[in-house]
């Protein structure tokens, strides 16, 4: 694309994107963007068999438009590469690309204007889902389809049969992440269960830029499902849950310095809950509760973004932010709306990351919660999860994680549970339950060079885990009370190419019990987005 002649003729030069512009790039200009975008598969790997044609032929690549909605700049603007990362994290953030790269490729000195490439890699995005699995002594199957690029739009559309611990059913979902460009988001999702109907719709613009000056939120939501309560694993009381949920907000900038941005958000928010018996409840149901409220908020961002590879995930470009993130909401509880008594309602969250050396970095992120009403008894949650990061060499990856939470008179619903993908991975599902909960956990990552025919990068991993979970005025068994152990090794499955970018943990596992019914080893599958 940029051969010697036709940049000649022009008067541009080619730029190694890796090397800085020659002089200073405060008065150029962005005379041309060009698009480049790549199918799923490159023909040209040594592994490439039938499967990798016949999914090029017949995916249909994400649109010229689709990518330019989402490009933060335009033509005869300023050249800021800021806007150009900012970019980049953006279309990197899109589940349908796997790649993304904002670069300028030519240099015009007659008129001191540049050209930016924007570069994109497709995902699979047409995904079956078929699958049976077994995690914490739980069976989960599901049946359906989901397409993450419809039509090379970009829109999420989902159906699905699912059948597991909880209930079983169906679910349809359309997503749009940017309407025509307008950066509007609009999500649509209805779900029959054996446990009753749900619906959601959202509408929403974002902060999509740390440039933004306002954001605007719509939701409205109803659920209704059976909420089981669970001792060791085992399930001793079920009841039925109806919650109607929806919220009205608004943000504005109030402040912007450099890399950091101040928004002030307020809303209204209609939160009512009750709860019936079922034909299967031992046990009379929570009180019914309405939250309704009217809030204000306020959040701090901090952009200090770092491409990393191998961090949560493995074999991908990660955005990781190591600035300040901090919000406050204060809410007063509002009879007027709906609920029943009067109060105020606090949320705080503050997050950070940090390098420690070339090769080790520190994650923490701590959430507060409080509500005080004139009819409830004083509640609180305060969670914390800190994380360390060491990269033992450029395929091995150390992970440790501690997290714990210190509750207080939480809803029976809203208590804290551990085991299976809660936690301590050699355990049931819920296997405890409480107000408070700590866990620590460590595994060891060994990243292969194995790409099992473009569609799967393996790592294998050891782990070990130890938490408990505590003050639960409704536990009554003394067994295995105190802290849990638990240890195993695995596989981890990374698919490289396909658009929802889980990465599928196969554990063989053995707990440390005084439980009969829990010896030998376990095995676990499930799929999530991190460690």
């Amino acid at each position: 694309m940029l051969s010697g002649p036709s940049l000649a003729e022009t008067g541009c030069v080619a730029v190694d994107p890796k090397q800085p512009l020659p002089e200073s790039s405060s008065a150029r200009t962005i005379s041309k963007i060009s698009y480049i975008r790549h199918d799923i598969f490159d023909l040209s790997h040594p592994q490439t068999v039938w499967f990798h044609r016949f999914a090029n032929e017949y995916h249909v690549i994400t649109t010229e438009p689709t990518i330019r909605d989402d490009v933060l700049f335009r033509e005869g603007e300023p050249l800021d590469l800021a806007v150009l990362a900012e970019t980049e994290r953006l279309l990197r953030s899109r589940r349908y690309l796997r790649q993304a790269e904002v670069q300028v490729t030519e240099y015009c000195e007659d008129n001191q204007s540049v050209v930016v490439t924007v570069s994109t890699w497709d995902n699979w995005s047409l995904l079956p889902k078929i699958s049976l699995g077994h995690e914490g002594g739980e069976t989960k199957s599901n049946i359906g389809f989901a397409e993450d690029n419809l039509l090379g739009t970009g829109n999420q559309l989902q159906a699905e049969y699912f059948n597991d611990s909880e209930r079983d059913g169906y679910q349809l979902r359309f997503l749009s992440p940017n309407i025509g460009g307008s950066h509007w988001q609009t999500a649509v999702q209805y779900a029959d269960n054996s446990d009753g109907e749900s619906y959601q719709f959202q509408l929403n613009k974002p902060f999509y830029r740390i440039s933004s000056d306002w954001a605007f939120n719509f939701e409205l939501s109803k659920e209704i499902k059976d909420i089981s309560e669970y001792e060791l694993g085992d399930e001793y009381n079920e009841y039925r849950s109806n919650r109607d949920y929806a919220e009205v907000s608004g943000g504005w900038k109030i402040s912007q310095y450099d890399n950091q941005v101040q928004h002030l958000n307020v809303g209204v928010t209609l939160d009512d809950h009750h709860f019936l018996p079922n034909d299967d409840s031992t046990r009379p149901p929570p009180t019914d509760r309405d939250l309704s409220q009217i809030w204000v908020g306020w959040d701090w961002f901090q952009s200090d973004y770092q491409k990393m590879f191998n961090f949560f995930q493995f074999n991908k470009v990660e955005d990781i932010n190591f600035g300040w993130q901090a919000s406050v909401r204060l809410g007063k509880l509002n009879q007027g709306l709906g609920a029943y008594t009067t109060g105020w309602n606090l949320q705080a969250t503050l997050a950070k990351n940090w390098q420690l050396t070339p090769v080790s970095w520190l994650t923490y992120r701590s959430e507060y919660k409080q509500l005080e009403g004139k009819e409830l008894a004083s509640q609180q949650l305060f969670s914390n999860q800190l994380r360390h990061i060491y990269h033992l060499s450029d395929n091995q990856v150390w992970i440790s994680q501690f997290q714990w939470n210190v509750g207080k008179n939480l809803f029976r619903d809203q208590r804290i549970t551990i085991g299976g993908d809660d936690g301590m991975r050699a355990f049931p599902l819920y296997y405890q339950t409480g107000n408070k909960s700590a866990i620590a956990s460590t595994e060891y990552r060994y990243i292969t060079s194995w790409h099992l025919y473009q569609l799967v990068d393996v790592a294998l991993a050891a782990f070990v885990d130890a938490g408990r979970a505590w003050d639960n005025p409704d536990r009554t068994t003394p067994i295995d009370n105190d802290t849990l152990y638990g240890y195993g090794v695995g596989i981890r499955l990374l698919p490289s190419h396909a658009s929802r970018g889980s990465i599928i943990s196969i554990d063989l596992s053995k707990p440390v019990t005084d439980n009969p019914e829990l010896s030998g080893w376990r095995w676990r599958l499930i799929a999530k987005r991190e460690f």
